[in-house]
């Protein structure tokens, strides 16, 4: 589901597969990031510099998708509340 909602939004992304030995690395890598070990699926961004910063779980994205439905007002009397595109507006534009 959420490599469908990247899709739908073109968000650019890379899988790496926690299972795959060849892969164990980076995974070993992505898990010292985010402190959280085996607990999949875990999202993250990465800078053009190579920084690597955790974003969150499936549950983050979920409550980004949600918060994308709500309406403008809403929206614009909480900034608070983060949504899809105020999360990845910037990274979709950079890769257009």
């Amino acid at each position: 589901v959420a490599l469908r909602w990247f899709n739908s939004k073109q968000i650019p992304y890379t899988t790496v597969d926690g299972m795959d030995p060849n892969q164990r690395q980076k995974r070993n890598e992505l898990f010292d990031i985010s402190g959280l070990r085996g607990n999949y699926p875990q999202f993250f961004f990465e800078y053009e510099n190579g920084t690597i910063q955790y974003l969150g779980n499936f549950s983050t994205l979920e409550r980004l998708n949600e918060s994308s439905n709500l309406p403008l007002e809403v929206l614009s009397r909480h900034v608070e509340i983060d949504t899809f595109d105020k999360i990845f507006g910037s990274v979709v534009a950079s890769f257009r």
